[in-house]
């Protein structure tokens, strides 16, 4: 059943692909995206249940060492829930309510078939990231249901994180019907993350070079890409501060035990029209503490470059 999906979506992608007007690379420095994450789709409500982001991106006319560098900027907001969302006993919770309001700033630079980032982010946990009202204010709104009842969250707390990534592209097939084979390691040290984590990403159709593609968030062309990938990840994780709470300053009453290897999979279809981006991806993630289960969430996301 996986092959036969597998070859339909390939073959649904190339004929997609077939008879498309090539658009021409045009000097697209600028960019605005809108993403949700959801487990609605699932239709379950509880650890990573959503996330909201704006972001913003700048391709460099003159960057600090080369001109293929670009500036992101992202604004999120994120929020975690136990499993026993209707639960006033915390003892019970297979991991601590937490909400994360932050701000991401990310370099990175592309040479060949090679990408190099980092980013910094700053936020805050706890109620005052707004998380937790947020969604009590949805289900009561639109979802018209319970909504979680946001019981001993994790405290305030400020974060500091680091993040470096390196990815690493090879060509078994050129366009249109294209294949590659990517590999992304990255490591993330701070308060809120400390982890090693060994991705590998096979992608089929349409694409354009690392540079320039909407495989990695990189703007600067408006030439067509419709593809599909398939992702395959491992990470190990040494400090998880959404759950164990901030190892440095956070007196939280709710502290969770973590699992330290994490199975991480995904698939994406992506499509780049002219200056339109339109993203779907599903993620799957292997529990994340002793007591919980596996979970799978959906995105979606839309950017507009000019």
């Amino acid at each position: 059943m996986v092959k036969g999906c597998l070859l339909f979506l390939l073959f649904v992608t190339s004929t997609l692909c077939i008879g498309q007007r090539t658009y021409p690379t045009d000097s697209l420095s600028t960019q605005f995206e809108l993403r949700h994450d959801n487990d609605f789709f699932t239709l379950t409500d509880r650890y990573y249940s959503s996330g909201l982001y704006l972001i913003y991106r700048k391709k460099l006319g003159k960057g600090f060492f080369t001109e293929n560098e670009q500036l992101d900027f992202q604004l999120g907001q994120e929020v975690y829930t136990p499993a026993q969302t209707q639960s006033t006993n915390p003892d019970e919770f297979d991991r601590p309510y937490a909400g994360f309001l932050g701000l991401r700033t990310s370099w990175s630079i592309a040479k060949g078939k090679q990408l190099f980032s980092t980013d910094l982010l700053l936020g805050i946990a706890g109620p005052n990231s707004g998380a937790g009202g947020f969604q009590r204010w949805y289900h009561r709104t639109i979802a018209i249901s319970d909504g979680p009842l946001w019981i001993q969250e994790l405290n305030d707390s400020f974060h500091l994180n680091l993040y470096g990534s390196y990815v690493k592209e090879w060509t078994i097939a050129p366009n249109p019907f294209g294949v590659r084979i990517a590999l992304n390691p990255t490591i993330a040290v701070g308060s809120r993350d400390v982890f090693a984590e060994s991705e590998a990403i096979l992608f089929f159709g349409r694409r354009n070079s690392i540079g320039q593609s909407i495989a990695y968030n990189r703007i600067g062309s408006n030439e067509r890409e419709i593809y599909f990938s398939l992702r395959f990840g491992y990470r190990q994780v040494f400090w998880n501060g959404l759950i164990e709470g901030n190892g440095f300053s956070d007196d939280s009453p709710v502290l969770g035990e973590i699992e330290n290897s994490l199975l991480r999979l995904g698939f994406d279809f992506n499509h780049r029209f002219d200056r339109n981006d339109y993203k779907v991806g599903v993620r799957y993630n292997s529990k994340e503490t002793p007591e919980a289960r596996n979970h799978i969430y959906f995105q979606l996301s839309y950017a507009l470059s000019f």
